[in-house]
């Protein structure tokens, strides 16, 4: 495929943004465009842009934001993508526009808002009060993620420290997509990284201080496909953050901000399993105003006696249609970028060859099938495991419904999955607790690059050099290919 030649000109554009404007961008995976704030103050979703600095951007949709009188002024260019020229059907064109209509004056007053509580929790000697434990919720495309970048990077400018909640099991912050994570944010986030979120310190080296996630894994990118684990993790995690927020001062006043997949009422379970694993005590809706009256409703209770609030945002009209393949590309240049860094620091994931029959195995379960499963059982039987040598103790029907035991893992089940590494060493006897591995906190992951079914042999990468434990892996969801 040849490269248009327009994109080869390399022509600078500068675009003036009024006060309370926002220019937003598009910028597809075929073309990166550098983009330098000249003059004023410009912010990308509450981050504020270095003058004098060219920032490369590729695969992104957004906005920057001039919230000073005077405006800002910036100049972008464009050249190709060589590495994603031939990805996709995209053209190469990065469409932007200059927009009055924005959500960011009320985000920054809710900020405002936000940071009067973080006072009086930093004001609390005994400790015993907390800053703002934030809700964000709405349909699709509603700006939610937009919203949250915006109020964590607008605290951490007021040099708090805000934990960043992410459920949506679609993106990942900080991670890998299919895992729910929590992280402190103490600067700034990286606008240039993949989704704009920033490095771990499995990344290597970043520009910022790096991100140390809390981290559940699911395994799956719709919560629909278990909706059981799903809660069953986010509980989890809730669990594992709120006692971060009382070992940790800081995290304590910043409070938390959680960002969620979209939901509605026909979800309320979920988001009733939120709010009470996270103690949310303000939900933000965004640009539905029925779920504000119908959420007011469920949670009457709560709020007549001022322990939750309901408010509403506007859309965020900066945030437009994506294609399934252009999420899809973002996560897996997310899964890339965990294993081979980015374009300022490049990794050298090491490849391992392990036997998978020192190995127990199991991959996390769809609970449509699990469903199906049971149907087909006579009712009041139990079922048993079939151990050698020892009486067989009853089989768990919970870990049924989140894992499945791959007794013949082979090419077909593991061959390119991302593999979580647990902190469960393998039995000698071969046995798995139930609640030990759901409750197993994640050591890190692996990508199956090949399975030799004929030797039982599997060729992983793994971001460290040090060779993968023997301990018990959970094959997820994700693909991914090199």
């Amino acid at each position: 495929m040849s490269v248009p030649s327009y994109l080869d000109q390399n022509a600078p554009t500068e675009i003036s943004i009024p006060h309370g404007a926002e220019w937003r961008f598009e910028v597809p995976y075929k073309t990166i465009m550098t983009l330098t704030v000249k003059d004023g103050v410009g912010e990308i979703f509450g981050t504020e842009l270095p003058n004098d600095v060219a920032l490369r951007l590729t695969g992104r949709k957004g906005a920057v934001y001039a919230p000073l009188s005077s405006g800002c002024r910036l100049q972008f260019e464009t050249h190709p993508n060589r590495d994603n020229i031939n990805t996709s059907n995209e053209d190469e064109l990065v469409h932007q526009y200059v927009s009055t209509d924005t959500v960011v004056p009320q985000l920054a007053n809710l900020s405002f808002a936000l940071e009067v509580v973080r006072l009086q929790a930093a004001a609390d000697r005994l400790r015993q009060k907390t800053g703002p434990k934030v809700l964000i919720v709405g349909n699709s495309l509603a700006g939610k993620t937009a919203a949250a970048k915006t109020l964590v990077s607008y605290a951490a400018k007021m040099e708090r420290v805000p934990v960043l909640v992410n459920l949506d099991p679609k993106e990942g912050v900080f991670s890998l997509p299919g895992l729910l994570t929590a992280t402190a944010v103490r600067d700034f986030l990286d606008v240039e990284s993949v989704n704009g979120w920033g490095g771990s310190p499995t990344t290597g080296a970043t520009p910022h201080i790096p991100k140390q996630p809390l981290v559940r894994s699911y395994g799956f990118v719709g919560v629909s496909e278990n909706v059981e684990l799903y809660k069953y993790q986010l509980e989890q995690l809730g669990r594992a953050t709120l006692a971060r927020l009382k070992d940790d001062d800081d995290a304590r006043v910043g409070g938390l901000v959680v960002d969620t997949p979209p939901l509605t009422m026909k979800d309320i379970d979920v988001i009733e399993t939120i709010v009470l694993s996270f103690s949310i005590d303000l939900i933000v809706v965004a640009g539905n105003d029925r779920l504000v009256v119908d959420l007011g409703r469920k949670f009457e209770l709560q709020i007549s006696q001022n322990a939750l609030a309901v408010v509403k945002i506007s859309r965020c009209n900066a945030v437009t249609e994506i294609e399934e393949s252009f999420v899809r590309k973002c996560q897996e240049d997310t899964i890339r970028e965990y294993f081979n860094g980015n374009f300022r620091t490049r990794l050298s994931p090491l490849k391992f060859d392990v036997d998978m029959k020192t190995y127990v195995i199991y991959k996390v379960a769809r609970l449509l099938d699990y469903t199906s499963q049971m149907a087909f059982l006579p009712s009041g039987d139990s079922y048993t495991a079939d151990v050698e040598g020892e009486e067989a103790p009853q089989k768990e029907e919970s870990l049924e419904k989140y894992f499945v035991k791959l007794d013949d893992p082979n090419s077909s089940n593991l061959e390119n999955s991302i593999i979580v590494i647990t902190l469960v060493p393998v039995p000698a006897n071969g046995v798995v607790l139930p609640l030990e591995l759901l409750d197993s906190s994640v050591l890190g992951y692996a990508h199956v690059l090949k399975v030799d079914d004929a030797k039982q042999k599997m060729s992983m990468l793994f971001p460290s050099s040090n060779n993968i434990p023997r301990h018990v892996l959970i094959a997820t969801d994700i693909g991914y290919m090199e």
